[in-house]
């Protein structure tokens, strides 16, 4: 009896471990909306600078806030959300930054990719894409695994990103998304015995993958 017990224990007690380690995360991608903080830029006004706090972590992607400054001077300031702590009931991934911040050539469409903590690894990964158009608003795009690769396409008017797992064959899923509403336009699959997109896949996934390959 005794023996069964501890092993009811050892289940449940790495349990959660488990949970984590074999999740998969579905296809569709889902968008979340958060307001600015502060004023709105004039809509004559365009991106002139944007910048990434550094912490005292130094890590790639453990960051401080996102500064947004715009030829009529006005700032935009995304904060890292504030850290909560986790209980044995409820385990919480907590953004730990913001990184590879770019802006489209319409200088007025920005994105970047918010890190979170990860139960698979020792260091945090990019689960959100975020895009900001510079107004009120600002999309975030989770499709469950982490991203690989973003860009801007017609201009900033599209975006196009590659999501994955964080270890294993590298079948990325490729998503189109309209960078106004945050819908996605389209989608296309790595092969997985030659890794790579076949060779019907649409342009615009081909066009990503050359620039993820080229990095």
């Amino acid at each position: 009896m005794k023996n069964e017990n501890i092993l009811l224990f050892l289940c449940l007690a790495f349990l959660p471990a488990l949970a984590c380690a074999q999740s998969t995360a579905g296809d569709r991608p889902t968008v979340t909306i958060t307001k600015i903080r502060g004023a709105v830029p004039a809509e004559t006004a365009h991106i002139v600078k944007y910048y990434v706090e550094k912490t005292k972590h130094d890590s790639e992607y453990d960051t401080g806030n996102l500064h947004i400054i715009y030829s009529d001077k006005t700032e935009v300031i995304e904060k890292v959300s504030p850290k909560a702590k986790s209980s044995d009931k409820n385990i919480i991934k907590n953004q730990e930054g913001i990184v590879d911040p770019s802006v489209a050539p319409d200088k007025r469409t920005i994105a970047w990719t918010e890190t979170f903590d990860n139960c698979g690894t020792s260091y945090s990964i990019p689960l959100i894409l975020a895009i900001y158009q510079s107004g009120k608003t600002i999309l975030h795009i989770q499709q469950g695994q982490m991203v690989w690769y973003w860009m801007f396409l017609d201009g900033g008017k599209r975006i196009a990103a590659v999501w994955g797992t964080t270890h294993g064959p590298e079948i990325g899923d490729y998503q189109l998304y309209d960078s106004k509403t945050g819908r996605m336009l389209s989608e296309t699959f790595g092969d997985v015995d030659t890794q790579f997109l076949k060779a019907d896949a649409p342009e615009w996934a081909k066009q990503t993958e050359r620039k993820m390959h080229s990095r």
